[in-house]
């Protein structure tokens, strides 16, 4: 029993000779860390969302990070409520154009109200 018991276990014992050899072919990869960065501060949970979902829309991986106590309390303002989108290094500048397009105010919301027709 204690023979079959030592031949399940995954790790080398003295009566068990270890190969090396697998089944399928393997590489060595390499392990690369991509540094992220900020393209979005100081928003609501629900602004950080949409920005996260318009980038991806585009195919550039983004992060929206809150405080973690500021969203178990449900928070939404100040700094535990507010939250930032993070996109890696790379694609930081594109994901800059992407937002500068999706935000920038059209002509027609930046006309002025004449107050006289709100004041009766």
């Amino acid at each position: 029993m204690a023979d079959s018991f030592n031949d399940a276990l995954p790790w080398p014992h003295p009566g068990r000779r270890n190969t090396g050899e697998t089944t399928g072919e393997t590489t060595q990869g390499k392990v690369e860390s991509t540094p992220w960065v900020v393209v979005g501060v100081n928003l609501t949970p629900a602004e950080a969302a949409i920005i996260k979902g318009r980038l991806e829309s585009h195919d550039i991986p983004a992060i929206a990070q809150q405080e973690a106590i500021g969203s178990v309390f449900g928070l939404t303002i100040g700094p535990l409520g507010s939250a930032r989108v993070l996109v890696p290094e790379p694609l930081a500048e594109r994901a800059l154009e992407i937002l500068a397009e999706t935000f920038e105010p059209d002509d027609e919301d930046e006309k002025d109200f004449d107050d006289d027709a709100y004041n009766g």
